[in-house]
């Protein structure tokens, strides 16, 4: 026999967005004790990354982000922030294989396609002929 879920649901509660996100417990007790419940719950509601952290989303109006920490030596080893390793798509970077202070920026940039019609627009603007 398999044992019950707890589902827990939230909408985004900006208008018109139709973000949810659905966290799942085992016993009653956990959902009741979810931090979830606790800072989404009872009317207080939920945002969507798009709409809490709207300059991390890349967008046509938003084309670059970036993100910067710096390495510092503590007792225990050396971190980017709270990570001894940082990574993403094309790169791994360790903090105990650079020296303290080292400054790590991470830059997301996107390029969107231009349109023909976006084409012939900027020819036009520069004196030539489509």
């Amino acid at each position: 026999m398999s044992r019950r879920e707890y589902p827990l649901r939230f909408q985004c509660k900006h208008p018109g967005c139709a973000e949810s996100a659905t966290y799942r417990y085992s016993t009653r007790r956990d959902l009741s004790e979810s931090f979830e419940l606790r800072h989404y719950g009872s009317g207080k509601g939920w945002l969507c990354l798009r709409h809490s952290e709207p300059d991390r989303v890349l967008s046509a109006d938003n084309p670059t982000t970036h993100f910067e920490v710096v390495s510092d030596e503590r007792p225990h080893g050396r971190y980017f922030g709270h990570n001894g390793l940082v990574t993403g798509p094309g790169f791994l970077a360790y903090a105990s294989d650079l020296p303290a202070g080292t400054k790590l920026i991470i830059t997301a940039r996107i390029e969107l396609p231009y349109s023909k019609v976006e084409e012939s627009n900027s020819r036009n603007d520069n004196g030539s002929q489509p």
